[in-house]
C-alpha cells in the first residue's frame, strides 16, 4: 500500500495554500496532510437537529432545485458544545489521491495540486476506504486529537449546509443564490468564460473561500455526493432514488448556473463502465457512527421518550401522559394499539410545534438585541442634536437677532427650526424603537413560558457569535435580564431600559 516507502513531508503550499488558525489537519500516507473545517450547527444535545431549507425558490427546474425542508445536526460535540462535522477546506487533489491510491508515493508538486479528476463515484468511495483503513491502523485520529469517526463523501444536505456558509451567515444570507461575497463571483469561483476560468481546470485554494472558510466550493471541479439525487415534490424531495448527485459547478459551468442550490444527476455508469468526467471530482467529509456506546442509548432513549410529551405542561393538562395512563387501562389489543398511534402522532404534532416555538423565540431574542443597540445609536445621535441645539440657542446666538438675521446665517430663525426638526425627528425614532423595544419584551414575555425563554439563550447566542454578530452579545445578554425583570415585576421600565442599552454602546 502507498505510504510503505520513504516519502519527504509535504510543504504545506501543496496541500494547504491558504493556511488559518481554525485548520484541522489530518495525516495522510506519504507524509502528507488532509485540511478539513468545522462545521457547526445550532444543536448540543444528540438528538437536536435543526430546521433548514435547501434549494432555490426558482421555479425554472424545480423538479430539481426548488426549495426543500432538511434537518440537519453534527456528529461531535467539544465539551458539551455546539456539535459539529467536518468539511475538506479544498476538493481533494491528484496529489492526496495518489498518495492513497497508488503503490508508491508521489512526489509533491504543483502539477500534481489540482483536484483530481477523471475518477468515478466508485473510485471516490475506494478511496475513503483504503484512507479510512489507513487511518486506523495509524490511530492518526485519534493522536490528532480528534473523536472516533470515519471519512466519506458528504452527502447532500451536509454539503449545501456549508457551501451556503452554514452558521457562519444569518437566515437570509443562508437563503440567496450564492453565500455572501465582498467582489465578484470570479473572485470565488472558476466557471466558464474568458473571465474566470477560461476552460481550463485550476490550482486548488487560489481565490477566496465561502464564510466557513472553504475554497472552490463552487467551480472548479463538480463535487460527488454520497448519495443519490432525489426529485423535488414541492415539500419534500421524491421518493425515487435516482444515480450520483454532483454539486457546485465546474470550470466548464456557466456563470449564471453557478449557484449553492445547483445539482444535477450524472449516472454511475456510462456506456458499459463507470461514469468518469474532466470536470468532476470530490471533497470528503469527517463523521461518526450515531450509537456509539450503550450510555448513548439509554441518553437517546430518554432525549426520545420525552420529544413532544409536553414536559412544561402541569400533569393536569399533559394530554399525551392523560393518553398513556388510558392505553395502560386498556386490555382490547385493537383498541390499545389505536390510542398508541394516535399517542405517536400527538408526540410527533408538539414535536413540531415545539420546534416552530423554539425557533420563533430565538428570531424574537435576535430582534430584541438588534433593537437595544439600535436604540443606543438612535440616542446618541437625539443626544448629539440636542446638544447642538442646545449650544446654538444658549451659547452662540443672540437671542435678540434671531428674528432679523438673513436665512443663510446659521443663528437665523429658519436655521434654528431647521436644528429643531432634526433634533425632533432624531428623538421620535428613537423614542419609537424604544416603544417597538418594550413591545418585544412584553409580547416574548406574554407568549412563552420564562424557562422556554431562557433555555434559548445559548442556542442564540451562538447563532449571533457564528454569524457575524458577536458584537451583539451584550445586547442579548441585556435583553434577556429585561425580559426576565419584567416576567418578575410586571414593569414595564423603558427609561431604565434605554440607560442600560446605552452603557453597552458606551463599553464598546
Amino acid at each position: 500500500m502507498s505510504g510503505l516507502s520513504y516519502a519527504e513531508p509535504w510543504d504545506s503550499k501543496f496541500y494547504n495554500p491558504k493556511p488559518a488558525n481554525d485548520d484541522v489537519i489530518l495525516p495522510m500516507p506519504c507524509e502528507g496532510s488532509l485540511v478539513m473545517k468545522k462545521v457547526f450547527t445550532p444543536t448540543r444535545k444528540p438528538l437536536d437537529d435543526v430546521k433548514i431549507v435547501l434549494g432555490s425558490n426558482n421555479k425554472e427546474l424545480g423538479f430539481a432545485e426548488y426549495a426543500t425542508p432538511n434537518y440537519i445536526s453534527g456528529s461531535f460535540s467539544d465539551a458539551g458544545k455546539e456539535r459539529y462535522y467536518l468539511i475538506g477546506k479544498y476538493e481533494i487533489s491528484a496529489l492526496q489521491y495518489q498518495a492513497v491510491m497508488n503503490d508508491t508515493c508521489p512526489t509533491a508538486k504543483a502539477n500534481l495540486a489540482f483536484p483530481i479528476t477523471e475518477v468515478s463515484w466508485f473510485d471516490a468511495v475506494a478511496f475513503t476506504d483504503k484512507y479510512n483503513r489507513w487511518l486506523l491502523k495509524q490511530s492518526a485520529v485519534n493522536s490528532g486529537g480528534l473523536p472516533k469517526g470515519y471519512i466519506r463523501l458528504p452527502n447532500n444536505t451536509e454539503w449545501e449546509y456549508a457551501a451556503r456558509g452554514g452558521s457562519k451567515v444569518t437566515d437570509s444570507e443562508f437563503r440567496e443564490l450564492r453565500f455572501p461575497m465582498s467582489n465578484n463571483l470570479e473572485n470565488y469561483a472558476w466557471f466558464s468564460g474568458a473571465k474566470s476560468a477560461n476552460g481550463q481546470l485550476q490550482l486548488i485554494g487560489r481565490l477566496e473561500p465561502n464564510p466557513l472558510g472553504i475554497y472552490d466550493i463552487l467551480g472548479n471541479a463538480s463535487e460527488m455526493m454520497f448519495d443519490s439525487f432525489r426529485m423535488n415534490k414541492l415539500d419534500r424531495y421524491h421518493g425515487q432514488q435516482g444515480s450520483m448527485i454532483v454539486r457546485g459547478g465546474s470550470y466548464l459551468t456557466p456563470e449564471s448556473s453557478m449557484t449553492t442550490s445547483f445539482r444535477t444527476e450524472k449516472p454511475y455508469y456510462d456506456d458499459q463502465s463507470a461514469y468518469k468526467s474532466k470536470d468532476v471530482g470530490f471533497r470528503l467529509v469527517y463523521t461518526g457512527e450515531v450509537i456509539l456506546s450503550n450510555d448513548l442509548v439509554k441518553q437517546l432513549d430518554k432525549e426520545w421518550n420525552e420529544l413532544g410529551n409536553e414536559a412544561s405542561v402541569s400533569k393536569n393538562d399533559n394530554v399525551v401522559s392523560e393518553l398513556e395512563k388510558i392505553t395502560k387501562q386498556v386490555d382490547d389489543e385493537k383498541t390499545k394499539k389505536e390510542l398508541n398511534q394516535l399517542n405517536a402522532l400527538l408526540r410527533s404534532a408538539n414535536q413540531a410545534r415545539d420546534e416552530q416555538r423554539d425557533r420563533s423565540i430565538q428570531s424574537a431574542l435576535q430582534l430584541g438585541a438588534f433593537l437595544c443597540a439600535n436604540v443606543s445609536d438612535l440616542n446618541a445621535k437625539f443626544e448629539y442634536n440636542n446638544n447642538l441645539y442646545e449650544t446654538m440657542i444658549n451659547e452662540v446666538c443672540d437671542p435678540n437677532e434671531i428674528e432679523t438675521l438673513n436665512e443663510d446665517n446659521m443663528c437665523s430663525k429658519v436655521k434654528l427650526n431647521n436644528l429643531k426638526n432634526v433634533l425632533d425627528e432624531s428623538k421620535h425614532a428613537r423614542d419609537f424603537i424604544l416603544k417597538y423595544y418594550a413591545d418585544t419584551i412584553v409580547n416574548t414575555s406574554t407568549n412563552y413560558e420564562k424557562d422556554t425563554i431562557n433555555n434559548q439563550s445559548k442556542p442564540t447566542q451562538f447563532i449571533l457569535e457564528n454569524s457575524g454578530k458577536a458584537n451583539m452579545s451584550d445586547y442579548l445578554t441585556l435583553y434577556f435580564k429585561h425580559i426576565n425583570q419584567y416576567i418578575e415585576l410586571g414593569k414595564i421600565d423603558r427609561t431604565n431600559w434605554l440607560e442600560t442599552c446605552n452603557e453597552i454602546k458606551g463599553k464598546k
